[in-house]
């Protein structure tokens, strides 16, 4: 059997897998946005009463199910990476608030960045980020 019949083979035994079992991509991807989501703003609330190692959980995992910038279409959306770092930052972890603002430098798509966020990010790792 060729390489490419092998593969349209496995295709359609996964596709088929996901089909029994009542699972849809679409379904999965519309339950992690669902989640991401919510932890998101779980992190936000706990960054609203200083409780900064809660929220980084809740910004981390958000973050695990969708990077930034994929969590959209709701209101209040802020950057878990980003905030993540800035939880950090506010308790004083400064690698870890400096990984965070690495990735999220990266990752952030140049039309849809808050340039705020990123020249807070930008002057962090420059002063305190070696």
């Amino acid at each position: 059997m060729s390489r490419n019949k092998k593969g349209i083979l496995l295709f359609s035994l996964l596709l088929g897998t996901c089909s029994l079992s009542g699972v849809s991509f679409a379904d999965d991807l519309t339950t992690k946005k669902h989640e991401a989501y919510e932890h998101n703003r779980a992190g936000m609330a706990n960054m609203s009463m200083a409780r900064f190692e809660e929220a980084i959980t809740e910004f981390n995992q958000a973050a695990a199910l969708l990077p930034d910038y994929q969590i959209q279409g709701r209101p209040l959306i802020y950057t878990p990476i980003f905030m993540a770092g800035w939880a950090y930052e506010k308790i004083g972890r400064l690698n870890e608030a400096c990984h965070n603002y690495r990735k999220f430098l990266e990752i952030a798509p140049p039309e849809m960045v808050e340039e705020t966020k990123a020249q807070h990010a930008r002057e962090v790792l420059e002063q305190c980020c070696h």
